[in-house]
């Protein structure tokens, strides 16, 4: 299966496994939309690699829609099996145990991903950015702006150890935290 056909069925895959999904805000966004804008961005800010695309489009899938181990172990089979070892290890980089409480996973990313390899590194940074834009522009249905400054704050701490591979895209999560921060600390 050639690169493009992979990016393809990566993002059918993704679309079947979030298809009764919604965001958070108040737009009620097909969920799908989010791993797309993850990929969009990377694609946007010079990152080619096919593999890394197919993983931005299936980062969230065993973390969300996955409610057991054996779901778990399933669709990490499939990843394996459509779209290779790279891709499916990008994937788990990526995912929260979800068994663990909120509080523990976010401490978890910190602490984790200056570890991560280089490809789950950009996702990640890709994906903070996507979530803050969304705080922006449909925010989460009753978050306070204190809760908002907080997911800054804990997105900043993630994304600063991930820095230093792709410049333009940390130089566009600057951009947008601040701007974000500016708008929110405004409204308070």
């Amino acid at each position: 299966m050639n690169d493009q056909v992979k990016i393809i069925e990566a993002i059918a895959f993704a679309s079947e496994r979030h298809k009764s999904q919604i965001r958070k805000g108040a737009g009620k966004v097909p969920y799908i939309n989010h791993p797309v804008k993850v990929a969009q961005l990377l694609s946007q800010y010079g990152e080619d690699d096919p593999d890394l695309i197919i993983s931005a489009f299936l980062h969230d899938v065993i973390e969300d829609t996955t409610k057991n181990e054996k779901e778990i172990k399933e669709i990490s089979g499939l990843i394996l099996d459509k779209f290779g070892e790279d891709v499916l290890l990008t994937v788990l980089e990526v995912s929260d145990n979800k068994s663990l409480p909120v509080e523990e996973r976010k401490h978890l990313q910190i602490i984790h991903t200056p570890k991560l390899s280089d490809k789950a590194k950009k996702l990640k940074i890709a994906d903070k950015i996507c979530n803050i834009l969304d705080i922006k522009n449909d925010p989460p249905e009753n978050w306070p702006v204190k809760r908002k400054l907080a997911y800054l704050d804990w997105s900043k701490q993630v994304v600063n150890g991930a820095k230093g591979l792709n410049k333009k895209l940390d130089k566009y999560f600057d951009q947008v935290y601040n701007e974000v921060y500016s708008l929110l600390k405004i409204g308070t």
